[in-house]
């Protein structure tokens, strides 16, 4: 007798993984094509880039033409979420690469080696995966492919500094996994099932063994993603994983591990704040507070930019992770919208620091950019108009995004969460108008012109710009993007 029912090839549907394929092929096809060129010199590895580039610029269409719906039996299920959280990962990924379009002997030793590029594309297949399934080993599969990756992608510069943020976030991503494991497993017991939706349906009707096994699946589940979110009060990694790595790998943390965690809460916790979990929505509530307010605070005693950029990405988290508590499609278009331009500002902030000569003690610290102004007005400009943004200051970039979370906030009655928020947000212009002001102001011994463009090319230099003009010019993109949001998160459940 056969007890299993008929397999229906038709649920092989490969356009719903069509964007972590056209990834993966690229990987394989960068990796094939380095180990049969033996010298990895400068054209070719500003081939390697290109193709980065285009299998980056591929994808992101294809994400754009995704259907809604599960195929794969039922691995794989597309909703609104899925498809922003792909293009903004994926558009991320696209612009950091094309910063790498630099001179062979001034690039970071990374990026002159031929893993690095094959990796860097799986490692955005690997989120792709994670964020395009609602069954929980899925999900565990396209974290351990991004974040095994992205530890490699940190250590690949070779030095001790890389070498050891690579091993942290090594650690940290194990522990990680291993709570989603034991939460996965909590779930699976009082459900019998790793799927999310019938998780959600057994929750919802009471339908499961115990309420302590499922209880339990969420406190290891908050650990889980607070990790891959770098919510406060597991945070500690970030700073050190900034400071060893690169300017862009750097930036890559700050910006695609966690959209990929962001859809995943948005899947896992969405279900125990409709059912009226109080406890759950009182967790998450002081962890948002926690994650808005005690990085704000840590940042202002920064002496260094990136510790100060970890910091304050760890406070951006926690804008987001506001959103998700809220759980109205309002706090979603807001999420998604405050992420977009987060990338934008972002992106430029990195940018330009990946333009700076790199030290041996590969520190920024304010006071190298001391007068930067007389030497060189136009990096000194560029670095005000993305501070400015990260900041929240009108009319630039991310105020928008500040506007629609504290606005989604009062909408939903959380009246004292939009309170946190707009004070942290007057907080945060304190610590990121201390670098602008530094190179603005007037100093005895005017730093080296050439430091501050030692990495830059046009290309480069186009990108960074383009950036600039995203973030003056926001007021006129805001209605864009709403709109272009709105489509994908209503209905996305």
């Amino acid at each position: 007798m056969n007890f299993l029912p008929p397999l229906e090839f038709a649920e092989l549907s490969l356009g719903a993984i069509l964007p972590s394929l056209v990834l993966i092929i690229g990987a394989l096809i960068l990796l094939l094509a380095n180990v049969f060129v033996r010298v990895f010199d400068r054209a070719f590895r500003g081939v390697n880039v290109a193709l980065c580039a285009v299998f980056l610029a591929l994808s992101v269409l294809c994400s754009l033409q995704l259907d809604v719906g599960s195929s794969f039996f039922s691995l794989i299920h597309i909703n609104g979420i899925t498809i922003l959280s792909q293009v903004t990962m994926e558009f991320a990924a696209l612009v950091f690469i094309v910063l790498f379009f630099t001179k062979q002997e001034k690039a970071d030793y990374a990026t002159r080696v031929g893993e690095f590029y094959p990796l860097y594309l799986l490692m955005i297949a690997g989120f792709d995966i994670m964020v395009s399934s609602r069954h929980l080993l899925i999900i565990l599969l396209g974290l351990e492919i991004g974040s095994l990756s992205l530890v490699a992608l940190i250590a690949l510069s070779g030095t001790s500094r890389a070498i050891e943020a690579g091993i942290k976030y090594f650690v940290f991503s194990v522990l990680a996994s291993v709570f989603f494991i034991m939460g996965a497993l909590c779930w699976y017991f009082a459900s019998a099932n790793f799927d999310l939706n019938a998780l959600e349906f057994a929750i919802l009707s009471g339908n499961y063994i115990s309420v302590s096994a499922i209880l339990l699946g969420v406190v290891f589940m908050i650990g889980a993603l607070g990790f891959k979110t770098s919510a406060v009060p597991f945070h500690s990694w970030m700073p050190d994983i900034y400071q060893g790595s690169n300017a862009i790998v750097a930036g890559v943390v700050s910006i695609i591990p966690k959209i990929a965690a962001f859809a995943v809460a948005i899947n896992v916790f969405s279900m125990f704040i409709q059912s009226s979990a109080l406890w759950v929505h009182n967790t998450l509530y002081v962890l948002v507070v926690l994650s808005i307010t005690l990085p704000n605070i840590a940042a202002l005693v920064q002496k260094d930019i990136k510790r100060m950029l970890a910091f304050s990405s760890i406070a951006h988290s926690g804008f987001v992770l506001a959103c998700i508590l809220i759980n109205t499609q309002m706090s979603l278009s807001a999420l998604y919208l405050y992420w977009f331009l987060f990338v934008f500002s972002n992106v430029g902030a990195f940018g330009l620091l990946w333009f700076v000569r790199n030290t041996s003690s590969d520190t920024y610290e304010y006071r190298h950019f001391s007068g930067l102004v007389r030497v060189l007005p136009s990096y000194a400009v560029l670095a005000g108009v993305f501070f400015i943004s990260l900041a929240g200051i009108p009319p630039f970039g991310l105020f928008f995004g500040k506007v629609a979370v504290v606005m989604s906030a009062f909408s939903a009655d959380y009246v004292y969460l939009g309170l946190i928020m707009m004070i942290n947000s007057a907080i945060a212009v304190v610590y990121y108008l201390r670098p602008v002001i530094a190179m603005f102001l007037p100093t005895t011994q005017a730093p080296n012109a050439a430091d501050f463009f030692y990495n830059a090319t046009s290309v480069s230099k186009l990108v960074v710009w383009l950036m600039a003009v995203v973030c003056c010019v926001s007021i006129f993109m805001v209605q864009f993007l709403l709109d272009f949001i709105g489509k994908y998160v209503i209905g996305a459940y």
